[in-house]
């Protein structure tokens, strides 16, 4: 399994969810948009998202900084083993941690069973919440992924 097209979904996820700060009503309005497009046309990721991604991740020094350790990081490997990418039962508890309901539209349209639906589906919860911080700071595998990743580049 070949992650290197998803490395800018998972090192934002892990950058966000080190972030220290909270983020400002503009940065989490734009996170919503960043969600509903890759919700609702997750094919255009190459061609827009992903640049609207990386707009919001720039000027915040902070998070930039994260994100750009470890897209290094990600970017040093040639795969990631597939038991580090979140469950659908870890995608669900995610979803279950909201205090206001979100639109789950895109539990049926994308069900979790490749890893790029799999990242998909929790940028799309992370990124809609009403608390996206705290709601990324849920997300266990990420530790487990900065794990691996930490011991990998200890041994080269």
């Amino acid at each position: 399994m070949n992650t290197k097209a998803d490395n800018t979904i998972i090192a934002f996820l892990l950058a966000f969810q080190d972030l220290k700060t909270t983020l400002g009503e503009q940065e989490k309005q734009n996170l919503k948009e960043v969600a509903k497009q890759l919700d609702t046309q997750p094919q255009a990721w190459e061609d827009y998202i992903k640049g609207r991604l990386l707009e919001i991740i720039t000027p915040n020094p902070d998070l930039n900084q994260s994100y750009h350790f470890y897209k290094s990081q990600l970017d040093n490997l040639e795969e990631i083993p597939d038991y580090l990418f979140p469950t659908e039962a870890q995608i669900n508890r995610l979803n279950t941690l909201e205090e206001a309901p979100i639109t789950r539209g895109f539990k049926a349209k994308n069900e979790a069973t490749g890893y790029e639906t799999q990242l998909n589906n929790v940028v799309v919860i992370v990124c809609s919440s009403p608390q996206p911080g705290e709601t990324v700071r849920q997300a266990t595998f990420l530790e487990d992924l900065k794990e691996y990743l930490s011991k990998f580049n200890q041994s080269n």
